[in-house]
């Protein structure tokens, strides 16, 4: 008898049984099915029983009937190959084949969750659905009254076929930018990655290289990450693919590890509301302070407010309010469909009008010395942070200069040493008004400096020379951009300065404020 239902489980795991597996998600629908069941009221014993004993009756006529049905098939075909020995004698049938891939169809979740389920969620996000197609609107306020806008369409597939597609259009000051609107498209499947960019009509391309998985992330984990450090590489976060814009939503590991991190600040607004289709959880809580001033969000952002597909986990919705209800910043979203049938060949490029991308000159080889340079402290973006190391560098820098223009602010900072002995400084500024960028560097002349883009730049003929502050300056235009280059020498320490769209004349200017820090 045991060898009969062994014989009968392995024939239907190799027949009726070879296509269906066993994820993750179908797992928890068998745990929410289990639970549901475990709410309703039992039945009588007597009832038990002789329901027992009817599906143990069906089970085994079933059986039986599946491998009568199943030896009779296979004498058939054994019947039909001895009497088709030369294969020659019938033709095969046509072979019908579609691209198309079809996954599991997606399932509603109307199951109550915790803060605890809702985080999981979103951290894991990508073991909970297979293919996804959207479009939505982002936009930002920033500290110092800046904004940003941008629209984002997308389309992938993350398990069996791998592929995406996403087009991400910013709009800018025309005026300023000399364009006001700029396309970029990301386009990627199991061979290559197409990056194309709509001012230049340029594209490039590259090798696919598929992203390692991880391990499931915990709240806990995810929340004793430093703020600091939760962007950088550190952070062991869940795989995600190429898109990167689209991941704001699909993916949103940073956003839940930032704005949910202090679970006292927040609570379940909603358990079930309907959003584009979908069921969704809706969240709202007060900012944590720390996070706003790390991503220089406007200053009176006040709460938050989260719409997270149940079933997914992604976020589909989120806005940011000031102390007046007022948005500072959102995530509105124009459609999502999860789960639906994809064409491979939506992975594939369309490069029609667009040229390969030509960098200028032949990339230099990487110099040996650049191995003796070591990064002593940094900071990007963060206010607090660039402004702590800016004080470092005065301490230890008496070379370092700074601008002190009221119309310039700091945005980043970087202490570098080459050979523990000579050291770098990196500083740049923007414009309160946002129009243009300024690099500075000071270093000492014997010293090595890594090549960088910021001050390799292409320059005309040297202009005039002139002294200001106690530095001997030299003057250079840009080729084909609004910018302007000084390069300055006092003592044993070089300067350079570079800006883009900054006048040479306006930089002149702006140069009576570089004065020395000590």
């Amino acid at each position: 008898m045991d060898d009969m239902f062994k014989q009968i489980v392995e024939t239907m795991n190799k027949t009726v049984l070879k296509d269906i597996h066993f994820d993750a998600k179908q797992k928890e629908n068998v745990r929410q099915v289990i639970y549901k069941r475990k709410k309703k009221r039992h039945i009588k014993p007597t009832l038990n029983y002789l329901l027992l004993i009817a599906v143990a009756c069906l089970f085994f006529i079933g059986t039986s009937y599946y491998v009568t049905t199943e030896m009779e098939i296979f004498s058939r075909e054994e019947q039909t190959a001895g009497l088709n020995t030369n294969k020659g004698d019938v033709p095969p049938g046509p072979k019908v084949e579609t691209n198309i891939y079809t996954p599991p169809a997606q399932e509603e979740s109307y199951e109550e969750m915790t803060k605890e389920d809702v985080v999981s969620k979103l951290l894991n996000t990508v073991d909970y659905f297979y293919t996804a197609t959207g479009k939505f609107e982002d936009y930002s306020i920033y500290y110092d009254d800046s904004d940003s806008k941008s629209v984002t369409e997308y389309k992938l597939s993350i398990k069996n076929v791998i592929g995406g597609y996403q087009k991400s259009t910013s709009q800018f000051d025309e005026k300023l930018m000399g364009y006001g609107e700029m396309i970029n498209e990301i386009i990627y499947n199991e061979e290559k990655v197409w990056l194309k960019e709509s001012v230049n009509k340029t594209y490039l391309v590259h090798d696919y290289q598929s992203t390692p998985t991880r391990d499931p992330i915990t709240p806990e984990e995810a929340f004793n990450l430093e703020l600091k450090d939760i962007y950088s590489d550190m952070a062991p976060f869940r795989e995600r693919p190429e898109i990167s814009a689209g991941g704001m939503s699909l993916f949103p590991y940073e956003i839940t590890a930032s704005y949910l991190r202090n679970t006292e600040l927040w609570e379940i607004e909603k358990q079930n509301e309907e959003l584009l289709g979908h069921n969704t959880i809706v969240l709202y809580g007060k900012m944590d302070e720390q996070v706003i001033n790390r991503f220089k969000m406007k200053e009176t952002t006040d709460t938050f407010r989260f719409w997270v597909d149940k079933d997914t986990g992604i976020l589909v919705k989120y806005e940011t309010y000031d102390t007046d209800g007022q948005l500072t910043s959102y995530l509105h979203p124009e459609s999502l469909e999860v789960n639906i049938p994809i064409e491979p060949q939506d992975f594939v490029p369309s490069l029609d009008g667009y040229k390969p991308f030509v960098p200028h000159g032949k990339k230099p080889e990487l110099d040996s010395r650049e191995e003796e340079i070591e990064t002593v402290d940094s900071a990007d973006t963060n206010k607090e942070d660039t402004e702590a190391i800016v004080d470092l560098m005065r301490k230890d820098l008496p070379f370092l200069y700074e601008f002190t223009h009221p119309d310039l602010e700091i945005s980043s900072a970087y202490y570098m040493e080459f050979e523990e002995k000579f050291s770098h400084a990196y500083l740049t500024y923007i414009p309160k008004n946002e129009a243009g960028i300024v690099y500075v560097t000071a270093y000492h002349q014997d010293s090595f400096m890594r090549p960088s883009n910021n001050f390799d730049v292409i320059t005309g003929k040297q202009l005039e020379l002139f002294t200001l502050n106690g530095i001997e300056w030299k003057s250079y235009e840009l080729k084909d951009v609004l910018g302007a280059k000084f390069i300055g020498m006092k003592d044993d320490y070089i300067y350079e300065v570079v800006s883009q769209k900054i006048s040479l004349e306006e930089m002149k200017a702006l140069l009576e404020s570089f004065h020395p820090v000590n």
